[in-house]
This record gives C-alpha cells, sequence and structure tokens, in this order.
C-alpha cells in the first residue's frame, strides 16, 4: 500500500462522516477505483467507501489462524523444504478447515492463495432455493476481486452485434460502439493493454500498448485449430496485470477511503436528487451517514442492486430491479500435453490463446448466445500443463433474479439476498457441445486429459455475474439510462455489472471499466 492510499484511509477514517463530498464512491474494485481515480483527477473531492475488513484476531482467532496457515502451505517454495505429498494433505485439511468458515469461498480456484480477501460466508449468508446453487464469490478488500492471485486478467471489447443483438431474447444497449470506442480506448491506455490487432468484428480491435505475437506454440496450435475448423479465428489474449487506480486518485491529495464501510441505502434530497448513503461501520458496529450530491455505486453486480433494493423510492419497477440475473455458464478441461519448445517454465499471467465465438463453427448463428475458449499451457520439464476453459454467454431472463429475505439479517444488519438463478434445457445442452469442443481441442494439441467436465460448473463459479439493474432508453423498462445515472435519482450512476443489459460472450471487466469512465465524464458535466 502507498503512503498516499494510507493517508486516504486515515483521513477517511477521521472524517468520512464529519464532511461533506464532492463525490462517493461505493466500492474500491474496477470500478470503484476507476471513478475514484477520475473524479479526483478532475478536482472533486471524493469518498470511497469498501467493505473490505481485516477483523482484529480477538474477533476472528479461528478464522486467522486458518488463513495465515493455508497462505504458507500454499507457497510453492515450500516444495523446496517438505515432500509435496505432505503439502498436498496439508492443504486439503486447512481447506477443510477453511469451509467452516467460509463454505461457498473455499469453492474459488484462487481461495488459498489469499484466503483473507474473500468474504466470511457466516457473517454474510445468501440463500438459494432446494437444487438450484450459486456460487456467490465475493472479496471484501481494497481492489474487489481483480487483486485475487489467479484472476484471468482477460479484457475484450464488445462489438455492434454484442451491443444490438436484433432479437426479442437480448435487448439493445442505449449506447453504441462507437459512442464506447473512445472510453475503451481510454481504459486501455491505462491499462498498458498487451495483445494483437486481429480485425475482427467481435471483439474489436483494441488499443494496444505492448505489441504481442503469437509464439511458435501458439502459431502452431492456432493453425492446426485453423485447419480444423477454418471459421475459426484464434488470437493471442489481450490481458493486463490490475491497475492501482486507489493509489493514482490518491495521489491528487483529494481522496478519502474507509474500509468496513457496508453501504445500506442511497438517500436523496427534498428535490429527488442523490444527497448521499447510509452505512454500517463494521469496525465501531454502528450506522453513520456520509453526504454528496454524486454517488457511484460500484459495489459489485449483486451488492449494488441490493442497495437500490433497500433504497426508497428508487427503482421500484414491477419486473425491472432484481431481474435478468446473467453469468457466464462455464465448462473446463485440464491435461498433460508434450513438451513446448523453449526453456520457459512460466507464462505471462493472463497470456493465453483465445479463440472468440467459437460456437460459430458449430453451425450457431450471430444473434445466439455464444460461447469462446481460452487455451492456457505452460512448460513442466519434458511435459507441459494444460488449461481449456469455455465461457457461454446466458440470455437476461426474469425468472432469474434475486430479491431481499427480510426475516434474516447479515452480521451488518443488511437483509440477506436470494439468488435464484438457473440454466435453461438450451444452455445445458449447449453446455455439452462445449465440452465436446474442448475434448476435440486437446485431442489436436496432443493433450491426455486428466479431467473434463460434461456438465456446466455451478452458476456464480466463472465470477462473471452481469445484470439485475439493466441500462435502457425508456425510464419504465429500464433502471439507468445511458449514461448510468438512475432515472429515479439524478447524480446516482451504477456502473458495475449491474448495470449490463446482456452479456456476450467475453469477459465483462473492459467494458465495466468504459462504462465508468463514460459516467464520470458524464457527472463532471
Amino acid at each position: 500500500m502507498s503512503a498516499e492510499l494510507d493517508r486516504a484511509l486515515k483521513a477517511g477514517e477521521a472524517e468520512a462522516g464529519a464532511r461533506a463530498f464532492d463525490a462517493i464512491i461505493v466500492g474500491g474494485g474496477a470500478a470503484g477505483g476507476l471513478a475514484a481515480s477520475l473524479l479526483c483527477e478532475a478536482g472533486l473531492d471524493v469518498l470511497v467507501l469498501d467493505a473490505g475488513y481485516d477483523a482484529p484476531f480477538w474477533r476472528k482467532p479461528f478464522s486467522q489462524t486458518t488463513n495465515a496457515l493455508i497462505r504458507t502451505v500454499a507457497d510453492p517454495r515450500l516444495m523446496n523444504f517438505i515432500p509435496p505429498r505432505l503439502i498436498n494433505a496439508g492443504r486439503r485439511a486447512l481447506r477443510l478447515a477453511g469451509r467452516i468458515r467460509q463454505p461457498v469461498q473455499t469453492q474459488c480456484f484462487a481461495w488459498e492463495q489469499l484466503p483473507d480477501a474473500f468474504v466470511d460466508d457466516r457473517d454474510f449468508p445468501y440463500e438459494t432455493p432446494q437444487g438450484r446453487p450459486f456460487n456467490w464469490i465475493r472479496a471484501h478488500r481494497l481492489g474487489g476481486r481483480m487483486i485475487i492471485p489467479g484472476h484471468g486478467r482477460q479484457y475484450y471489447r464488445l462489438g455492434q452485434s454484442d451491443l444490438d443483438r436484433s432479437d426479442t431474447e437480448h435487448p439493445a444497449w442505449p449506447v453504441s460502439g462507437s459512442e464506447l470506442d473512445p472510453w475503451y480506448t481510454m481504459v486501455e491506455q491505462r491499462l498498458g493493454l498487451a495483445g494483437a490487432r486481429d480485425g475482427l468484428e467481435s471483439p474489436p480491435d483494441s488499443a494496444i500498448s505492448q505489441p504481442l505475437s503469437l509464439t511458435p506454440d501458439e502459431a502452431a496450435l492456432a493453425d492446426a485449430i485453423s485447419s480444423r475448423w477454418p471459421g475459426a479465428s484464434p488470437i493471442v489474449s489481450r490481458y493486463a496485470p490490475p491497475l492501482d487506480t486507489l493509489g493514482a486518485a490518491a495521489a491528487t491529495g483529494r481522496l478519502w477511503c474507509r474500509s468496513g464501510a457496508v453501504v445500506r441505502t442511497v438517500t436523496k434530497d427534498e428535490t429527488g436528487r442523490a444527497s448521499g448513503v447510509e452505512w454500517y461501520d463494521l469496525a465501531a458496529r454502528r450506522e453513520r451517514t456520509a453526504r454528496a450530491p454524486i454517488v457511484f455505486l460500484c459495489a459489485s453486480t449483486l451488492e449494488s442492486t441490493r442497495i437500490l433494493m433497500q433504497s426508497e423510492g428508487i427503482a421500484e419497477k414491477p419486473g425491472i430491479l432484481g431481474h435478468n440475473l446473467m453469468d457466464h455458464m462455464m465448462v473446463k478441461a485440464e491435461g498433460i500435453g508434450p513438451k513446448l519448445s523453449g526453456d520457459a517454465t512460466e507464462v505471462e499471467p493472463g497470456r493465453c490463446l483465445y479463440i472468440p465465438r467459437f460456437d460459430l463453427c458449430f453451425g450457431r448463428q450471430v444473434n445466439d448466445c455464444g460461447f469462446g475458449v481460452q487455451l492456457y499451457r505452460s512448460s513442466a520439464g519434458e511435459r507441459s500443463w494444460f488449461t481449456a476453459v469455455a465461457f457461454c454467454e446466458t440470455a437476461p431472463r426474469t425468472d432469474n433474479r434475486v430479491a431481499l429475505d427480510m426475516s434474516r439479517r447479515d452480521a451488518s444488519g443488511n437483509p440477506v439476498l436470494k439468488i435464484d438463478f438457473q440454466y435453461n434445457e438450451a444452455e445445458k445442452a449447449l453446455a455439452g457441445h462445449m465440452s465436446a469442443a474442448l475434448e476435440e481441442l486437446a485431442g489436436i494439441a496432443g493433450v491426455s486429459l486428466h479431467s473434463l467436465e460434461k456438465v456446466p460448473a455451478v452458476p456464480g463459479t466463472s465470477v462473471h455475474e452481469c445484470g439485475t439493474a439493466r441500462m435502457g432508453a425508456e425510464a419504465a423498462t429500464s433502471v439507468v439510462d445511458s449514461h448510468n445515472e438512475c432515472w429515479d435519482a439524478p447524480g446516482l450512476y451504477l456502473t458495475d455489472g449491474a448495470a449490463f443489459p446482456s452479456q456476450g460472450a467475453q469477459n465483462p471487466t473492459l467494458t465495466i471499466m468504459a462504462l465508468t469512465a463514460r459516467a464520470c465524464a458524464h457527472a463532471r458535466r
């Protein structure tokens, strides 16, 4: 943590409820951090409220001891001193212990590397109907899920065909690709995006700061894929490490930051404009308020929707707020392949071979819910490790929804969220085709699979949930307008994945950040 951000945290602890700010941002992840940076750079005094909280040892001795042990055992350097068999046995035992407090979060593959960053499921539970599980993976730490080791780091634009599907199942976005282009470019330049310009319709080309070309191994596999499926377009991934946006915001001297702040509601003044938020202080265990004429909800898809649901007189439209939840349906394959050329044993995090809209090679149409495949390979002596992950878009449907259970409360006093989501039969059938495609891709790569999912992973596992507070051109059918400003509360902006009308097959983070940048410019005006 930079000295400037540490100062911002200390200032936020002292002044979060004692003065008015120009803007309040709820959440310090990809969207919230960027909003803080842009608004601070524009000369606004900004307060960031983030739920992340490191409880003192005396409050959670079991969790803190378990987390410290699992981080130690997960350190790969330990293999230099202890036999791998003993290490793996210890990891299994500690993961079982971790499930006592984090039964959902331990389902995330990266939990072992930073267990403290994940939410305590006991303190912050949620509900799902019997037989319809949903893995709601949440990070309670400044930086959000972006800082979790192993995060995909994938950044792709949505094309015009993704934004305007011209069918009844997917509503058109109220913003065009040409309107988003300058904001995509601005975000990509800040990221220092690595990749290549490929000339595809979807994903469209990005502003590349670090041009890449395929390695000989990647090129050989790409040629083999293109020979087998002439319509396929394998490309090198577009990736970048997480931005230190909060650090950049703090460097302006205009950031106040408060962690352990769980926002309950957005407040409005007598004219109906946003006027601030009410929040719960986890450290002091009391309710507090903060004031500002501009509020950005960037708490993550379902958290932002929860806040809106608790806010009086905002988005009270039946069938809109809380509905149309989406998540990428995921299928994965893993195995061992032949030795790769070169001596490198590590691949830069985020680098892979990406096959966008691979489904079009199997007779599906552009307007159909499609899937892309990310192929990861790394050297392991005389062999290589192979992982293939297919992400498929799901359609926005009103019966996939969230609601509040007012009879149960979490550790902050908020009502528990009920998540009701399931894949339909067409999506389940497509998962079978995805699995078969991964198996054939492994065969082309000369890989012997030791794991191949025949059915999709539990919803939520891809950690790409979107929707439930969609943007649109009309107040009657959406929660926010084309600039992500809430119809019912001017000055209130929602820019995380909750605003997506549809999803596309690409990772959503770049579009979330582009929408945030565009909304910041609108708020400044």
